[in-house]
């Protein structure tokens, strides 16, 4: 944004402040734009509502409160309507649309769902509103429910890799998503073939880059400071699982130094899903894949080295908050 004073460029400040926010104090990362010479502080509608989002992410997270991405695949994953949901929560017809919107639950209904997200928990409750559904639609979503019981393992293992699915700073407010994650490795793998540690790091500043703009990541992934820049948590087995899943192809390539890398490939059964992401992911996608094509991994390397997310964390290999995307210097 240009000052209305001098027309120059203004930075992207940041900067903790304390806003009471339903009737409880929110300590949280506030944005505006800072000119340097009159000392103006100057905000646009769009950075006003970037700052209500922020706000919005911390009250939920204090509260263990779901996000809407939850409050839909809750819904979508037992074929359910939006009204029949509310109907079964005893919310009213529009109320279970309304959160799945964006709308912020009370406390007491913040629950309820939290509790329905847990397969057996959520059978308990369709047992007991056998009434508000028609015998076929009970019987098929009993099936659903159970099959989603059988299927835990497969998911404790995806927890295990990506961390628990609770939205929070460390996963830019977004459910730790493995096909998501996979299917954005099988998008700069098909455009880019990246080495592993370019790989990583496209990964990192979609996430991140999409976070500075909207104030949610993409996946959800957690990202970690390590020697050569950031990478996603445990993402040896990540790749390796993605790899078995036949997401991807793994080739060791060796180099003119000697050196071998692994080389990431589409797997010829796999196919891009682009359903999976909206037109703002993707736009930040196309961004990093343009930004980062045709440099080096060194350049890459020494470009990441640049961002405070890395410099602050990587003594100690931290998990780095999502926070830090304001500090970007990429975007």
């Amino acid at each position: 944004m240009k000052s209305p004073y001098t027309g120059k460029d203004m930075k992207l400040k940041k900067e903790i402040r304390t806003v009471s926010f339903r009737k409880q104090e929110i300590e949280y990362t506030n944005l505006n734009y800072f000119c340097e010479e009159s000392k103006e502080i100057f905000v646009t509608t769009e950075l006003d509502e970037l700052n209500l989002k922020i706000i919005q992410n911390k009250y939920r997270e204090m509260n263990s409160i779901p996000f809407p991405e939850e409050i839909i695949k809750l819904r979508k994953k037992y074929g359910l309507s939006a009204a029949k949901m509310g109907e079964l929560f005893g919310f009213g017809p529009n109320q279970y649309a309304l959160y799945e919107s964006g709308e912020i639950p009370s406390l007491s209904n913040s629950k309820s769902i939290s509790l329905a997200l847990i397969p057996t928990i959520f059978k308990t409750m369709i047992v007991d509103s056998h009434g508000v559904l028609k015998d076929k639609d009970y019987k098929a979503i009993l099936h659903k429910i159970n099959n989603e019981i059988l299927d835990g393992f497969d998911s404790s293992i995806q927890n295990y890799l990506l961390g628990d699915h609770d939205p929070d700073a460390f996963t830019g407010y977004k459910s730790p998503d493995y096909d998501k994650l996979a299917n954005m490795v099988v998008y700069f793998a098909q455009h880019l073939k990246p080495q592993k540690t370019v790989l990583n790091k496209l990964l990192f500043y979609s996430d991140f880059g999409h976070y500075k703009n909207h104030a949610s990541s993409i996946t959800g992934c957690r990202y970690a400071a390590i020697a050569r820049g950031p990478v996603p948590d445990k993402f040896r087995s990540l790749f390796e699982k993605m790899e078995n899943d036949f997401f991807i192809d793994i080739k060791y390539v060796e180099y003119p130094n000697g050196m071998v890398g692994e080389k990431f490939l589409t797997n010829e059964n796999c196919t891009f899903k682009n359903d999976l992401f909206n037109a703002t992911e993707m736009n930040m996608m196309e961004k990093v894949k343009n930004c980062f094509k045709g440099k080096t991994t060194k350049d890459v390397v020494d470009i990441s080295h640049e961002e405070s997310a890395w410099l602050d964390n990587q003594e100690n290999k931290s998990l780095i908050d999502y926070n830090y995307a304001f500090d970007l210097n990429m975007f």
